[in-house]
């Protein structure tokens, strides 16, 4: 057990070197040649709280040419009021698209692949976006930046989760989220999030996502399969980091989708649900090992412990240098208890994940906003039932 220890213990400590050298630099303005016709595309399916926040975020863009496309199942959809209101203000900037219910697909996909009917001739990059996020005002300009200089094909962000709500089920998620916030952004390693993705019309029509994403259940993890398949450069620049501020409603909720992501991971991108597994595997098992030795006395069990909080603490030290970079006193005051409690929810967490995990190996049906689908393959998708909004 001694040698597993150590081994643990090297890994938290690399996580720690990990986080404080994704700090360096952090928080640099995108370099900007030119601003090429940006179409950004939204699909929504209600009004969330977070979706009055999330469009005061898009139209305040430090980004001067661009245009927003919603897209939505039904026109009985609550976000439509303010998606019309958000059209009188800026007119011809801002297009709705009635999608229609999905058949054999995700509704989501089913939107995304009806809002493509909006695109216009100036429209040279396309970004797409989740109705339940924050953007910096130069979101839309790191997201361009390296498109445009033509140093990637896609270009793509992760998300920081800002505790909404104050439950136990909240801190557990946003504890889960924090590791894939601050991973290394490595090519090889990288994977497209659709709360954030962009690439170039071109390169979109070359790869002909749209007939890819055709009965499919997941926009993004389709496309990080043939993205991948085809070569193409995914970057993700760590200033692509918007602010989700979520609300649980328990911890089967946070079960239910943490296990429906690694359904989708393990059926879009196998290998990399191998990896992902054996790697929430190892991190749960180092956890439980040093809990275990410490309790029977294990002589190194304590020490690793103890030093394994040390690596959780300065993690989260890491953690705040990135807020305070990225938001400033605001960010930190809405992270800061998080980040203080972090620590001692790592362990948990780990175990929850590993869990979530291993749980979804099987798992075929999932129910995601309002609809149960099953999923046998990557478009072999049904819809089981529905409850619509409106």
């Amino acid at each position: 057990m001694t040698a597993f220890l150590l081994l643990w213990l090297g890994a938290q400590v690399v996580s720690v070197i990990a986080v404080l050298g994704f700090c360096v630099g952090l928080g640099r303005p995108a370099a900007r040649s030119r601003e090429p016709g940006v179409a950004v595309i939204v699909a929504v399916k209600g009004r969330s709280i977070q979706f009055d926040p999330f469009a005061q975020s898009l139209f305040d863009q430090d980004y001067a040419n661009y245009r927003v496309i919603f897209a939505v199942e039904s026109e009985r959809d609550p976000a439509v009021a303010a998606i019309e209101a958000w059209r009188q203000r800026f007119g011809d900037r801002v297009a709705l698209v009635v999608a229609g219910l999905a058949a054999d697909e995700g509704q989501k996909t089913a939107n995304l692949r009806a809002a493509l009917s909006g695109l216009a001739p100036r429209d040279e990059v396309l970004v797409f976006a989740d109705a339940d996020i924050v953007v910096d005002r130069n979101w839309i300009s790191h997201l361009v930046a390296p498109l445009a200089a033509g140093d990637a094909d896609v270009v793509t962000g992760f998300t920081w989760v800002v505790v909404g709500d104050g439950r136990p089920s909240t801190f557990l998620l946003a504890s889960m989220s924090a590791g894939l916030s601050t991973f290394p952004r490595l090519p090889s390693l990288n994977a497209v999030w659709g709360g954030s993705m962009a690439l170039l019309r071109k390169t979109f029509e070359a790869l002909d996502v749209a007939q890819a994403w055709r009965g499919t259940l997941s926009d993004d993890l389709q496309l990080t399969a043939i993205a991948q398949r085809a070569g193409c450069r995914i970057r993700a620049p760590r200033e692509v980091l918007p602010r989700s501020f979520v609300h649980t409603g328990g911890f089967a909720g946070v079960a239910a989708q943490a296990r429906r992501w690694y359904m989708l991971v393990r059926v879009y991108v196998p290998m990399t649900y191998t990896l992902m597994l054996a790697g929430t595997t190892f991190l749960a098992a180092g956890w439980l090992a040093a809990v275990a030795g410490a309790a029977m006395a294990d002589p190194v069990a304590p020490a690793v412990l103890a030093a394994a909080f040390a690596c959780a603490v300065l993690r989260d030290l890491g953690r705040g240098v990135l807020v305070a970079r990225l938001w400033g006193r605001p960010g930190v005051a809405e992270s800061r208890v998080f980040l203080l409690l972090n620590p001692l929810i790592t362990p948990f967490a780990a175990v929850c994940n590993a869990g979530f995990a291993w749980s979804a190996l099987l798992m075929r049906r999932t129910t995601w906003a309002g609809i149960t689908y099953e999923l046998r393959a990557p478009k072999q998708v049904k819809v089981l039932s529905r409850r619509t909004v409106g």
